[in-house]
């Protein structure tokens, strides 16, 4: 069912044969009192999710509406000579609510023009996710343009509409990073104030909290520990599919293990703990200041990730074309093994970044070798015959009718073709 704001200004319209306003609301209040006379333990599981689906939309819609009916109403007052606090204080005052929500909510109805104000109007998106991309895009420079930041402002919205806003936030974040290189240098001195770790007091219990702000460098360890230890089963000892921990447990007990590991080093000789893979270009240490990924998706600078490096050794490898370095290396010395060696993952880190898959944006720390030819039917454990693939589309290849095929591309060496179902060759896609 298709939602718009078209369709909820037209009910509530100027037009010759828009319903009296106090109608349109009684008609809202009539309609949500029926609603919470509902006794939803009468209904299937497949109807409430139908129901709370269907709830939340209009939520949403109902929010925005509210937002722009509230934006009117200061301009109103605006228009008579009282200032925008003294209209929030007023309308907190009558609505019981803080002067901050509702400067928010007056700023959100004045925005419905935008991308993301026009979905979160339609119920696609929230009014959280519709601030997120306001406060992105208003941190664009001016001099980026106006077409430039209306596609920016598309792409987050399209974004927004499968993600949860802390997801949104973030890669928000990723993209005006991106989009302002020059902001570099300013951008990790503000990471390196921001940092902190402040452990709480002992509590009657004997627990205790640690709050952290934590830098890219910080973040991408902490990832690594979590990628390593944190899974089901992971650090304790239990039987296959007994672990009954939950995700916030075993990511404790993942970084405990962690710090235990450290405090066993010899600081004499010193060695990592954590493998970190950032695919780093010649272009790209020419500046310091370039934003690079680790292989978990964690964005930092350059000169975050040599540094965190220190004297820790590096494996380097160059994808050229014909791969020429690649077997002066032999990373392909055994090829009649079904698993790949660990440099050879490394490698496919570098040239893939992540799932091969078209569309997916999974990093690579979650993806796995997968054969291009398939082992099956012969196809070697090289790096020519490898790609990245995280575990969802991994498992869409097979021999059933509604599997994928994968094939070699000879157009992009390096990189294979996903073939979807019914389609046997490259030419057909």
């Amino acid at each position: 069912m298709e939602q718009g704001v078209c369709g909820t200004h037209d009910a509530v319209g100027q037009g010759p044969e828009a319903a009296p306003l106090a109608d349109v609301l009684a008609l809202l209040e009539a309609a949500v009192e029926t609603l919470c006379g509902v006794d939803w333990s009468d209904h299937d599981a497949e109807a409430l999710v139908d129901a709370v689906g269907r709830a939340e939309i209009v939520a949403r819609r109902l929010e925005s509406a509210g937002s722009r009916a509230m934006a009117e109403l200061a301009a109103l007052h605006r228009h008579r000579g009282r200032s925008a606090g003294g209209v929030a204080a007023m309308l907190g005052e009558k609505l019981g609510l803080a002067r901050g929500v509702v400067h928010g909510r007056i700023e959100a109805g004045g925005r419905q023009a935008t991308p993301a104000g026009r979905a979160a109007a339609g119920g696609e998106i929230t009014s959280e996710h519709e601030r997120i991309i306001a406060k992105a895009v208003s941190g664009l420079p001016g001099t980026l343009g106006g077409a430039a930041t209306t596609r920016f402002a598309e792409e987050l919205t399209e974004f927004a509409r499968t993600v949860a806003p802390a997801e949104l936030r973030a890669e928000a974040a990723r993209r005006v990073a991106v989009m302002c290189p020059d902001r570099g240098k300013d951008r990790e001195e503000h990471q390196e104030r921001q940092r902190s770790a402040r452990l709480g007091a002992v509590r009657p219990d004997g627990t205790s909290t640690l709050n952290v702000t934590l830098t890219p460098r910080a973040r991408a360890l902490v990832e690594r520990a979590l990628c390593d230890f944190g899974g089901p089963g992971r650090v304790v000892a239990c039987e296959p599919g007994s672990d009954e921990r939950t995700p916030e447990q075993r990511a404790h007990d993942a970084l405990v293990h962690q710090w235990a590991l450290g405090s066993t080093v010899d600081p004499a000789r010193p060695k990592g703990i954590a493998t970190i893979v950032v695919r780093v270009t010649p272009e790209q240490l020419d500046d310091p200041t370039a934003l690079v990924e680790t292989d978990s998706g964690t964005q930092l600078s350059v000169r975050q990730a040599v540094s965190m490096a220190g004297t820790m050794p590096w494996f380097v490898s160059l994808l050229r074309d014909g791969r020429e370095e690649l077997h002066r290396i032999d990373v392909d010395a055994h090829p009649d093994r079904r698993l790949a060696s660990a440099i050879q993952r490394l490698v496919l880190y570098a040239a893939h970044g992540g799932c091969t898959f078209p569309g997916c944006t999974a990093p690579a720390r979650g993806c796995q070798f997968h054969h291009v030819e398939e082992w099956s039917r012969g196809g070697p454990t090289t790096v020519g015959n490898g790609a990245l693939g995280c575990p969802v589309h991994h498992g869409f290849v097979g021999d059933g009718p509604s599997a994928w095929k994968t094939v070699v591309n000879p157009g992009s060496p390096g990189r294979c073709t996903w073939l979807p179902p019914g389609v046997d060759r490259l030419t057909d896609v």
